[in-house]
């Protein structure tokens, strides 16, 4: 009798520790979960912040090539006014050549008309013509004046002609000169306003670095921190499961111990009976070795194992359980025995019932509409722990039921049947 006062006692110190111990799993796996949300915004902050930097980085080559191209507009421009100037020097040496030679015929003009009036103002061509002393000295000097300034027209005629050509060509060069150089000028304030925008965009590309940088640390620190808390469950998971083999240790001394004294007592003589009626007081031990199907009543599963289209988002993604499909209210049971390593709502899941057990196996029932159990309490093998429900993401009253092997998950079809 002593000896059951004393196993009652360490089942209830070993339950106590198992609730202390599971609390901080429920505890550990809030944090693991805050952790992983932290890592998939920090994840998509750093892809999001590598497609901004590649746009930036793309629109800052198009922002290098387009100077580059005005670079070379802007030498080639250059280049014009240079051959423009040469042509506008050209031109006015052309000018100031034609002007010398106007001038100078101009002069052999004047040296000719000086000739013929030095003898006085009274002198002219027809008197020139009247000194001839025969007709046929008239004829040769009247057609020698008449060549000569004939001549001497044509010539100062096209010599002006050619003058104002040129004179009109270097207008011409100097007005093409003026509008190179507008051009150029506005080819040269485009040039600024590309590297700054370049200037600008360089800035932002190091600034997404810095930031593309930090975000890596960030995630780093953050699976790590994530690893550190998945070994923490682990090895508190390891420990309840620990506590809960000590535990069925110490039952299975007790009831071997009760049936030592039934035994001792029946060697000493007591009631014929007494096997019968110590056969009826033995503890039930239930086998732990199969699972029980979850929902007692209803076998029908509206969702198997596997890639599906989610019935909400629908995307693909993997379903990580099978659905049992039950009238809301109806009893989920424990599929084997175990610690409730969290009772309580787990986001999408809605409002969860995790079961650990002592072959290392986890099971997990979501989106039930209550719950019966609490974080570290021993259950045994078919105990309501939960009633069906629709929480979380969810589309109608079901059983979201799965089965995990240190955190990886399993087929349950492959453990219940």
């Amino acid at each position: 009798m002593n000896f059951r006062k004393i196993s009652a006692v360490l089942c209830a110190a070993i339950l106590l520790n198992a609730s202390f111990v599971y609390a901080d799993v429920d505890s550990k796996k809030d944090d693991l979960n805050k952790t992983q949300q932290e890592i998939n915004k920090v994840k998509d902050d750093l892809n999001n912040t590598k497609k901004e930097k590649q746009n930036v980085e793309s629109e800052l080559q198009e922002l290098e090539s387009k100077i580059s191209n005005t670079s070379s507009d802007i030498s080639a421009l250059e280049n014009n006014i240079s051959n423009v100037r040469t042509n506008i020097e050209k031109s006015k040496k052309e000018i100031e050549e034609s002007q010398k030679s106007i001038d100078a015929k101009n002069e052999l003009v004047n040296k000719r008309l000086r000739a013929m009036y030095k003898n006085g103002n009274n002198i002219s061509y027809l008197h020139i013509l009247l000194s001839a002393e025969s007709i046929g000295e008239f004829i040769e000097t009247f057609d020698t004046i008449r060549k000569v300034t004939d001549n001497d027209h044509e010539l100062l005629k096209e010599m002006e002609k050619e003058k104002k050509i040129v004179e009109a060509k270097k207008d011409k060069l100097v007005s093409q000169e003026k509008q190179l150089k507008l051009q150029t000028v506005k080819l040269k304030e485009k040039k600024q306003e590309l590297e700054l925008a370049s200037r600008s965009k360089n800035k932002i590309v190091k600034e997404l670095d810095q930031s593309i940088q930090v975000s890596e640390e960030q995630y780093k620190e953050l699976q790590e921190d994530s690893q550190k808390i998945a070994q923490e469950i682990r090895s508190l998971e390891e420990e309840a499961r620990r506590k809960l083999e000590a535990k069925k240790k110490a039952e299975e001394e007790a009831r071997k111990k009760a049936e030592q004294e039934q035994a001792n007592k029946e060697n000493q003589g007591n009631q014929g009976n007494s096997n019968s009626s110590n056969t009826n007081s033995k503890p039930p031990v239930e086998s732990t070795r199969a699972y029980k199907w979850p929902v007692p009543g209803h076998k029908r599963v509206t969702s198997p194992f596997g890639n599906r289209t989610h019935p909400i988002f629908g995307t693909v993604r993997m379903h990580t359980g099978i659905d049992i499909g039950a009238p809301s209210g109806a009893t989920v049971v424990a599929t084997r025995d175990g610690i409730v390593l969290s009772s309580g709502w787990k986001g999408g899941y809605g409002k969860t019932v995790m079961v650990t057990h002592d072959n290392g196996t986890t099971s997990l029932y979501a989106h039930n509409s209550s719950l019966l159990v609490s974080p570290g309490q021993f259950v045994k093998q078919g105990q309501a722990i939960a009633r069906i429900g629709s929480t979380g993401n969810s589309t109608g009253p079901h059983l979201h039921f799965e089965i995990r092997v240190n955190g990886n998950y399993r087929n349950p079809l492959s453990y219940v049947r």
